[in-house]
């Protein structure tokens, strides 16, 4: 059964929407009305050959045909994905079979603005429409669980926007959204960390510091799982991560998005984002005086030569190390308006020589060890020549990650990026790493290759 590619997923989505905007401004007959549309139902027919059916929709904002999930839409899937929000429409299921006037009738009565998820359903059945259907009965899943990670990414990014956003309108922010993520993402974690890792490569520069604090949280959550911390000690230690910028809310925004160094009198505002995030953290109900020392110390350094000031003879725990840590690893392998981004294997090199000094020598030592030869994100050259980007480590004696194949032996972008796990179950080799590729040579985009 041959799988959706992403260009198909994108051209059915700016299809639909087209046909939607069309039909509110000609004729039915128009063939701005009726070209989109029959492009669409011979997409369906080719898609539909081998299987019953396909699906697409929103999970908490982000638009999803299958498997595919557009974190970063062009302009036409992100209008429909906020007609599909404004509707209130989680998903629609397209059945083996659907004519083009099923798929006519149904965008007509979607394209009207009375249309909502509570009476869209009855309007289908009332033209007869039989292929087409509101919701998914079994949502399928690959092996790896991606939508279901994909989504608990979008809830984290979303509770921790809520959060800043709350304490920029001058409220004490609920723990309550917060806590429902972090919930998911330990239960995540006990099962499989390595697998939550590969969402810490998704990077949104346009929201820096939103996408880190998740990023944040999802690197301290992977690290704790890693040296066997109990499920409590998960909780504070993700919220935490997620929570450690909160005093940035207070930054003047031009010093927070000022491009080059900050002045020393900047640095010092800067600096008070730690101080004055724990304050506001503290006010939040639920949160433990280890995850407040998290946010008040993660800049503290482990030689205590740190800011605040104020702070460094006070007895901070592994909370703080451990949130420390994997704030400067994403912040290395992240592009900044100041600072291009590292490799993660020049990262990792970069943190290992501030063991002892800015960070705690033993747990980094750990998170090296977590992130294994070939860190997450890593683009790696194979010895069948084809170019791959390292989405899950293997077993650390035998090198075998998880990738996410890019390139064909010939050079060539495949038009479908697949996954392969170096190592089979049965004990055989897919292939093995022979090099690593710097990604700007190969113009990749890797975080893009975590939603493909």
């Amino acid at each position: 059964m041959r799988n959706v590619t992403q260009q198909e997923a994108q051209r059915v989505a700016v299809l639909f929407n087209t046909a939607v905007k069309s039909i509110g401004f000609y004729p039915p007959a128009h063939r701005a009305v009726t070209q989109p549309l029959e492009e669409l139902s011979a997409l369906f027919d080719d898609i539909l050959h081998e299987k019953t059916e396909t699906y697409l929709g929103i999970v908490e904002g982000v638009f999803f045909l299958e498997e595919h999930i557009f974190v970063a839409p062009n302009a036409g899937v992100s209008e429909l994905a906020d007609r599909f929000i404004k509707k209130g429409i989680d998903a629609v299921t397209i059945m083996k079979g659907v004519t083009f006037d099923e798929l006519f009738n149904f965008v007509s009565v979607f394209a009207r603005k009375e249309s909502n998820a509570e009476n869209l359903s009855k309007k289908l059945k009332d033209l007869g429409i039989t292929s087409i259907k509101l919701g998914i009965e079994v949502l399928s899943l690959d092996s790896d669980g991606d939508l279901h990670s994909l989504q608990a990414y979008t809830d984290a990014l979303h509770a921790v926007s809520g959060v800043m956003k709350e304490i920029e309108n001058g409220r004490i922010p609920s723990s309550k959204r917060i806590n429902a993520v972090v919930d998911n993402m330990v239960s995540m974690a006990m099962k499989d960390h390595k697998t939550l890792l590969s969402l810490s490569l998704i990077k949104d520069y346009d929201n820096y510091t939103f996408n880190h604090s998740v990023n944040v949280g999802i690197l301290a959550l992977s690290l704790g799982a890693h040296l066997g911390m109990d499920q409590e000690m998960l909780r504070g230690i993700n919220t935490a991560g997620l929570l450690h910028d909160i005093g940035k809310t207070r930054i003047d925004k031009k010093i927070l998005n000022k491009p080059g160094r900050l002045s020393a009198s900047e640095f010092d505002v800067m600096k008070q984002h730690a101080e004055t995030g724990s304050e506001m953290v503290g006010k939040m109900e639920g949160i433990s005086p280890q995850i407040i020392d998290a946010v008040l110390g993660h800049h503290i350094k482990f030689n205590r030569k740190g800011y605040p000031e104020w702070a460094r003879d006070r007895l901070f725990g592994i909370m703080t190390d451990v949130v420390a840590i994997s704030d400067c690893y994403d912040a290395m392998t992240t592009l900044r308006c100041y600072n291009a981004p590292m490799p993660p294997k020049n990262a990792l090199d970069c943190i290992v020589g501030l063991s002892g000094t800015s960070l705690d020598g033993e747990l980094v030592s750990r998170f090296v060890d977590m992130m294994g030869k070939y860190p997450v994100g890593t683009l790696v050259r194979l010895d069948t020549n084809e170019i791959a980007v390292v989405l899950k480590a293997g077993p650390a004696e035998a090198e075998a990650p998880v990738v996410k194949v890019v390139i064909d032996p010939a050079g060539n972008p495949l038009q479908e990026s697949r996954k392969e796990s170096l190592l089979r179950s049965d004990g055989t080799r897919y292939a093995s790493i022979i090099a690593t590729v710097d990604p700007l040579l190969k113009n990749i985009d890797i975080a893009a290759c975590v939603t493909k």
